[in-house]
């Protein structure tokens, strides 16, 4: 009976953030109930499921209730921040997991391409500091996402190693950004090549992705929509990844995105 209360208390919660934030009351009032309804869901539901979460222990499986629970969280932040998002591309997306590549204008990217890909369960290399963030952590843990240490290189190169076991698995697909940080610039920063070793031992397809407009939503929130756009351009498939060193595939993967955007 707990977890399917928690479910209960999840919808409901998700339902009444929706319709609060599609109202007709002013927007500041709009934001403030609906953050409370977050906060609500966050502390309640995502504190008592965290309790059953080993970080040292592998997800190997997608549970119902962090699925739910990440969706929920994922839809009702779309809808409070005023995103209106435009998706183009998803008819060339590979059956198969695969690896995501694509550009960081914002940190509510990887929120928005988990909730357009939940199908594949799309999780994303994080840095590491983003586990430590209580309830967050162990959310993200459960949803395939894996912990990248920038300083060790050891243990990024586990982080790589762990990537390609989620894929080869098929668990879920996995995302990156080879850019290796927000960008904050017109011009795409240089790639971190090492970011393609996930696709060629996984034998995995490349999906190429250009998000617009992201960076917009911090400013424009909760007063005015934010048009983000999010193309899947390109998909490399694994016959030609597998045949190409990492540094060609890097120059491919970035004159396309430059292209793109």
């Amino acid at each position: 009976m707990f977890f399917p209360c928690i479910a209960v208390i999840s919808a409901l919660a998700a339902a009444a953030a929706y319709i609060i934030s599609h109202s007709v009351i002013l927007i500041p009032i709009t934001f403030a109930a609906s953050f409370v309804v977050l906060i609500f869901l966050w502390a309640v539901v995502g504190t008592v499921a965290s309790l059953f979460v080993d970080m040292n222990r592998e997800c190997k499986k997608s549970e119902w209730i962090f699925r739910f629970y990440a969706y929920c969280i994922i839809d009702a932040v779309t809808h409070l921040l005023r995103i209106k998002l435009h998706v183009s591309g998803q008819a060339s997306l590979p059956d198969r997991n695969f690896l995501l590549v694509g550009n960081h204008r914002s940190a509510i990217d990887p929120i928005l391409e988990m909730g357009v890909l939940r199908k594949y369960n799309l999780g994303f290399v994080a840095k590491k500091e983003l586990f430590d963030i209580p309830v967050v952590g162990k959310i993200m843990h459960k949803r395939f996402c894996l912990s990248l240490d920038r300083e060790n290189p050891r243990s990024e190169l586990q982080t790589v190693i762990d990537a390609i076991n989620v894929i080869k698995s098929g668990a879920a697909s996995i995302g990156i950004y080879p850019e290796g940080t927000r960008n904050k610039g017109k011009e795409l920063l240089p790639f971190k090549v090492g970011a393609f070793k996930i696709a060629q031992k996984a034998g995995c397809p490349i999906v190429i992705a250009v998000i617009r407009n992201s960076d917009l939503v911090r400013e424009n929130a909760p007063f005015r929509r934010t048009d983000v756009y999010l193309d899947f351009v390109e998909v490399l498939d694994s016959e030609y990844v597998k045949e190409r060193k990492c540094g060609q595939i890097s120059d491919v993967v970035k004159d396309v995105m430059e292209k793109a955007l």
